[in-house]
């Protein structure tokens, strides 16, 4: 998971899509002002300052923008 914070050139969603980055979800945490991406592919390096690899559990995001299934299937993905 990559947290984008800080990101004053766009939408998180375009920035990642402009980087060429792909991932299974984004999930805005509007408390913090940032947005989480889960199982990111297409990494470029070295990553910009404003992405930071997350390593979290997503079944612990189940209420905070994300559902007990997307949890799951984030959870389950193999890339």
């Amino acid at each position: 998971m990559y947290s984008a914070q800080d990101v004053t050139s766009g939408h998180p969603m375009e920035v990642m899509k402009g980087l060429g980055i792909t991932y299974q979800k984004a999930t805005p945490q509007s408390m913090l002002d940032i947005w989480l991406f889960w199982n990111c592919s297409n990494l470029p390096e070295p990553l910009p300052e404003y992405l930071l690899p997350i390593d979290a559990d997503p079944m612990e995001y189940v209420g905070w923008g994300l559902s007990q299934q997307e949890a799951e299937r984030i959870r389950d993905y193999k890339q």
